[in-house]
């Protein structure tokens, strides 16, 4: 069964390139450019793993993360941040994601931490 991986992003150059790589590396990839569109979804399916832009129109990526991982059935999911605007400790230390990942960014570098994480989940 194919992991699934919802990416909350607003750049759609940005969101396009990942679900497209994502996708021919063998995952369900859904993609969401607003916190809006990606609760919705959340009420009708959990993925295997989160990807969140900081920066979003709606809303706050560091908010949307707390908000996941105060959901029971998404605490335990990986959550991967992105941003090209904050610097890397401040979203580690301020942050309930697992990880963090600049922008721009190696594709290749997210293909080994997404796989990283869910031969663990």
């Amino acid at each position: 069964m194919k992991k699934s991986i919802y990416i909350v992003e607003d750049n759609k150059d940005i969101g396009y390139i990942l679900q497209y790589f994502l996708s021919d590396e063998g995952f369900d990839v859904y993609l969401f450019e607003t916190v809006s569109e990606f609760y919705d979804a959340l009420s009708t399916k959990v993925p295997d793993l989160f990807m969140v832009d900081v920066m979003l129109p709606d809303g706050d990526g560091l908010v949307v993360c707390e908000n996941i991982k105060n959901i029971p059935e998404c605490m335990k999911k990986p959550v991967i941040m992105m941003s090209a605007n904050f610097p890397a400790e401040l979203i580690r230390q301020a942050s309930c994601a697992d990880d963090f990942i600049p922008k721009p960014f190696d594709l290749f570098q997210i293909l080994k931490r997404v796989n990283d994480f869910l031969e663990v989940a």
